[in-house]
């Protein structure tokens, strides 16, 4: 085994991992519950939010449209999906 080859493939994921963070890459959250009407909104057509409660990690919501129909926006990677709860 050469260590060298090993000790410089190590630095090399560690200088990907920290290009990543510092460009935001992958962390996607959700702000506030009216960001995650607004995402719900933009990823299912005609739905009409009316409430949204979030999940503690801010990475997922239950979205309650005004026909009284659930969905979960969920991240997936670096976006978000919307899922019907029924």
């Amino acid at each position: 085994m050469n260590w060298a080859m090993l000790l410089g493939s190590l630095a090399a994921v560690l200088l990907l991992a920290g290009a990543a963070w510092v460009l935001g890459l992958g962390g996607a959250s959700l702000a506030d519950e009216d960001e995650a009407k607004i995402t719900a909104e933009a990823l299912v057509p005609g739905f009409e939010a009316r409430a949204a409660t979030l999940d503690p990690s801010r990475e997922a919501a239950e979205v309650t449209g005004s026909d009284g129909r659930r969905l979960r926006v969920r991240r997936l990677g670096a976006r978000f999906v919307a899922e019907d709860t029924a």
